[in-house]
Formats: C-alpha cells, sequence, structure tokens
C-alpha cells in the first residue's frame, strides 16, 4: 500500500512543491504510524521553501510544522498511546503528508471532541503566544501592549489569549482586516496610512508594558521606544537566518541601554529542543482551553492535504488572516 506527500524539490516558488508516493511501512518499535487529519500552514513553511529557516533539513524533504492525526498503528515500545488515539506534534517538518511516523515524546493527546483544524491551529501559533505571554513576558491583568502583524497566525493568537488575560491591545494590520483585531477588544492601527509610534504615543503617554513584535527590521527600534520603564519588548518570527541574527544582535544592543527596559527574543523551535515537556505541557492546557470554549483560533481557509502548493500561494500573497490549514479530504466533505 502507498500513500502520498508533498515534497521540497528545491529551493523557490510555491511550485517546487510537489506530490510524491511512498510504501506504507509498519512503525519502528519505538515508533507510531499516524494518520494526518489537518496540518497548519505558517511563514516558517514559505522561508523554509526559500533556504532561509535554520533548522530545515537538507532539501528534498517533506515540510510541515505542526500536525493532528489518529493513531494507526504502534510500535512495541510505545506505552502511552493506543491506535485510535487522536494526537498532536510539533514536527517542524514532514506535515505535508498523509501518513507520518513519530516517537511518543512529541506527541500529545487531543481531546476527541475538538475539531481537529482548530486543535491544529493551536499547535505552532498558539503554543508560540502563550509561551511568550505567560512564561516570557509574564503578562499580567491589566497589561499594555502592542502586537505588530496582529492580523495572522501568532498575531491573532496573541489577541485571543490576551483578551483572556485581561490585556489592554493594540495592534497593526492593513485596515481591512481591523474587523478582525477590533473583534478581541483590541484597538487596530493601519501601518499603511499611520504612524504606528505616534498613535501610540498619543493614547499612552506613560508608554506600554509590553511590546510583541513579529516584523523586526526597522521595527524594532521603533517598537522599543514605547515602551515604559521596566517595559519589554519580545521578539519573534524572523523571516530568515540573516534576520535571526541582526535580531539578537538588536536585542543585545538595546539591553545595554541604562534605561530599564529590556528586550527578548523567542522562537519555538529552540525553545521545544530545550524546553520540550514544557511546551507540550502548555499545549494540553490549550487544547483544554479550547474545549472550555474559552479561545477559538481565526481559520482563514481549510483546503485538501495535497493542495499545499496552492495553500502556500495564497498564504505568500499577504491575504491570509488567522490560518490556513490542510486537512484529509474526507473532513472537508
Amino acid at each position: 500500500m502507498k500513500y502520498k506527500n508533498i515534497v521540497l524539490t528545491k529551493r523557490g516558488g510555491p511550485e517546487v512543491l510537489q506530490i510524491s508516493q511512498n510504501e506504507l511501512l509498519p512503525p519502528k518499535d519505538d515508533q507510531l504510524r499516524i494518520k494526518i487529519l489537518a496540518c497548519g500552514l505558517g511563514r516558517t513553511d514559505v522561508a523554509m521553501r526559500y533556504g532561509y529557516y535554520p533548522f530545515a533539513p537538507k532539501i528534498p524533504f517533506v515540510p510541515g510544522y505542526e500536525i493532528v492525526g489518529r493513531v494507526e498503528s504502534v510500535g512495541h515500545k510505545v506505552t502511552e498511546f493506543s491506535i485510535g488515539d487522536t494526537v498532536a506534534a510539533l514536527t517542524v517538518y514532514g506535515g505535508y503528508s498523509e501518513y507520518i511516523y513519530l516517537e511518543q515524546k512529541h506527541l500529545v493527546k487531543v481531546p476527541e471532541v475538538l475539531d481537529a483544524g482548530e486543535a491544529v491551529a493551536l499547535v505552532l501559533n498558539y503554543t508560540t503566544a502563550y509561551q511568550m505571554l505567560k512564561r516570557t513576558a509574564n503578562v499580567q491583568q491589566g497589561n499594555r501592549i502592542l502586537i505588530t502583524g496582529a492580523s495572522g497566525g501568532v498575531g491573532t493568537a496573541l489577541l485571543d489569549l490576551g483578551k483572556l488575560e485581561g490585556l489592554k491591545m493594540y495592534g497593526t494590520a492593513s485596515k481591512q482586516k481591523h474587523e478582525t483585531i477590533r473583534k478581541y477588544d483590541a484597538v487596530p492601527i493601519d501601518y499603511k496610512s499611520q504612524d504606528f509610534v505616534k498613535f501610540i504615543r498619543e493614547r499612552e503617554p506613560g508608554g506600554l508594558d509590553i511590546v510583541f513584535d513579529g516584523i523586526a527590521g526597522a521595527n524594532v527600534g521603533r517598537s522599543f521606544s514605547l515602551l515604559c520603564k521596566g517595559g519589554k519588548l519580545v521578539e519573534y518570527g524572523y523571516p530568515n537566518f540573516t534576520g535571526m541574527l541582526q535580531g539578537v544582535f538588536k536585542v543585545m544592543l538595546l539591553n545595554s541601554l541604562p534605561n530599564g527596559t529590556k528586550a527578548e527574543s523567542y522562537g519555538i523551535s529552540g525553545s521545544y529542543k530545550k524546553n520540550r515537556p514544557i511546551i507540550l505541557e502548555d499545549l494540553a492546557t490549550l487544547f483544554n482551553l479550547l474545549k472550555e470554549k474559552k479561545i477559538k483560533p481565526v481559520i482563514s481557509r481549510r483546503m485538501p492535504l495535497l493542495d499545499a502548493s496552492e495553500a502556500n500561494r495564497i498564504l505568500e500573497s499577504g491575504s491570509v488572516t488567522g490560518k490556513i490549514v490542510l486537512m484529509t479530504p474526507e473532513l472537508l466533505t
């Protein structure tokens, strides 16, 4: 029996993603064979496609940073999961596929009542947002925050979780995406026609407690200037390796300034390597929040799993609010 996946054949645009076939084999002793129900799409996939992402494997490989799937077969050393369990994983790559083989240490059980498309949206975007809010910035009720790039997958996750935490929020986005930002009781700023620094200073003369900056570049210094004494800038979502190095350098430079403010970088891949159990614990917490209907991810579009090339084209167009999710066809009917 064979199964299909999407292979990144070389660096380039969405057209370099090609369908391939593989033999469906039994899992190894310490692995589970998982039928993928949903795979999330994100900016990291685009960075990998162009060769900008430092944690990507050597080309050719199967992209796909996060999955939700159903366990179909287990190796004899697997003790924590059973056939039929619904599970989630931060895969980094391998998710554009009908099946994937993973070790149990990378898996979290997903409550059966959850929609697979919504559940997969939590794995990367919401875990990143949750970690930055709770573990990096240690937000407190009433904190004043700015989110740059607020309409994206991580941005909308920050808004959703920030509303739950009782934060006073501002978010930058193009004007046609402002209704989404208002939905979370946040104040939208049109980055195309408004100077966000001037906008914030007029409304928050005492400064902001935290800025979550997902744009980087020249934005970093301007965002940092909006902080109150003791405030914190959290950078995330670097578009490429050069941007990551520049971001780290800027964070070091900003932290050397004697003004009582701090800057920090967050990357979930690096955090996962160091703190996998904590990230999986936070993901389980997020699944419970979704089950309790306290959060709800923004799904821009659901598309067939093997339509990854077209989904990448749509994502790269910049028209997406929230998350594109690739799903097994039977869940789309």
